[in-house]
């Protein structure tokens, strides 16, 4: 069986997204460069065909009707990839550079990135990356929204058929502290460790199905001090200084374990580690730009001697 084919054309989405920006039917016809006798004609076609009205007028100012604003916000969805596809595909054709843009779930945290621009510079040196923040609190909604082509974030696959997953190994979740901290002699920490420490808890993901009790389970022992704090940033700078403990993905606090301003215990006497995925939409071709990113940024990962025992970012 075919595709189904839309009663509706591009200009007449255009016209819609237009109208919805600028309320004005006159100004939405001056910015696509019509006639307003025009921009009146396109509207009153697009309703013939449609069978319902998509514009309501009130004094004087226009706006879409409620079964106008749904066509809108997915045309507009539908417009900006295509758009970006067809800048991909002349980009490839003319031997330019294709921007993609990626984001990372959790984490505002980019020591990884010099390091892996230089491998892509060699893997796939027609791409040029575009970081996008707002991935960090709900990658896959950026991603079903288009504000991002690929994302890093860690969990389990969705079940939704419309992301594709390449794994990029699996990092160990750690408990850090400050060095002189009373559980940094420990050989690992637990939540009967935690009871009576301030700890505090930032939004690993607001997605649903990604949260802490998700990956890890509900702790045996509840915390009783649990400071909420708005990013993991944040945390790091108050454990650095000595107030309390955080968890994170061993990768995201290297540089503090590094200069030895952070101490990092593993969560339980056998470790915990977190499944890091590179996540794209299903409906991009993998051989795109965002499949092409996504398998580079795997590539990377598997260069690792210690079998993805720590994530190269």
């Amino acid at each position: 069986m075919g595709a189904m084919i839309p009663r509706l054309t591009i200009s007449h989405l255009a016209l819609l997204s237009a109208i919805a920006e600028t309320r004005s039917l006159t100004a939405a016809a001056a910015r696509l460069g019509i006639t307003q006798s025009a921009a009146s004609h396109r509207l009153k076609e697009a309703e013939r065909r449609i069978g319902f009205r998509l514009l309501r007028r009130a004094e004087k100012v226009v706006t879409l009707t409620p079964e106008g604003e749904k066509i809108r916000a997915m045309s507009e969805q539908f417009l900006d990839e295509l758009a970006r596809l067809e800048q991909e595909l002349e980009a490839s054709y003319n031997g330019k550079q294709i921007l993609v843009r990626l984001g990372q779930a959790t984490y505002s945290r980019y020591h990884w990135l010099p390091a892996f621009l230089a491998h892509l510079e060699v893997a796939e040196p027609q791409l040029t990356v575009d970081l996008s923040g707002s991935s960090t609190s709900k990658p896959l909604s950026s991603l079903s929204q288009g504000t991002v082509d690929v994302v890093t974030m860690y969990g389990r696959p969705s079940p939704l058929p419309k992301f594709r997953w390449f794994n990029l190994g699996a990092d160990p979740l750690v408990a850090v502290m400050a060095p002189d901290h009373r559980l940094a002699e420990l050989p690992f920490v637990d939540s009967s460790h935690l009871v009576e420490e301030r700890y505090y808890a930032y939004p690993i993901s607001s997605e649903p199905g990604f949260e802490w009790q998700t990956v890890i389970g509900v702790p045996d022992t509840m915390y009783r001090n649990i400071t909420h704090m708005p990013t993991p940033e944040a945390v790091i700078d108050l454990v650095r200084a000595g107030f309390g403990v955080g968890v994170f993905s061993r990768w995201a606090v290297e540089p503090e374990i590094a200069d030895g301003t952070l101490i990092a215990k593993p969560l339980g006497e056998n470790g915990f580690s977190l499944d890091w995925w590179a996540v794209m939409r299903a409906s991009d071709p993998e051989n795109g730009a965002g499949g092409r990113l996504a398998r580079a940024l795997a590539s990377w990962n598997d260069r690792l001697d210690n079998g993805m025992g720590t994530l190269a970012f």
